[in-house]
């Protein structure tokens, strides 16, 4: 896999989820919280690399690309408001 198709991944991991936290939890099953009995030490294997179905992204770099990309949703929208007064001005 090349750095564009893992940035992709991370970029629809992060969107997917709200937070890290929820991230992670979604590769936790029953079974995992059965036999381990700690929510905690399970997003810590799952962080780690040892538990999970999908590749390891670690916090920094969904906090990163979060970051990312609610930067360019809020540039977008902006620009949207912007086109949009100057359209509005232009009607008169």
């Amino acid at each position: 896999m090349d750095q564009d198709e893992g940035m992709s991944a991370v970029d629809n991991i992060v969107t997917q989820f709200n937070t890290y936290e929820d991230f992670l939890d979604s590769q936790i099953t029953t079974v995992d919280l059965y036999y381990l009995e700690d929510e905690s030490l399970a997003r810590q294997l799952v962080e780690l690399g040892y538990r999970g179905t999908v590749e390891i992204v670690k916090r920094e770099d969904f906090e990163a690309r979060k970051a990312a990309i609610d930067i360019a949703r809020q540039a977008e929208r902006t620009q949207k408001k912007t086109k949009y007064c100057f359209l509005k001005e232009v009607e008169f």
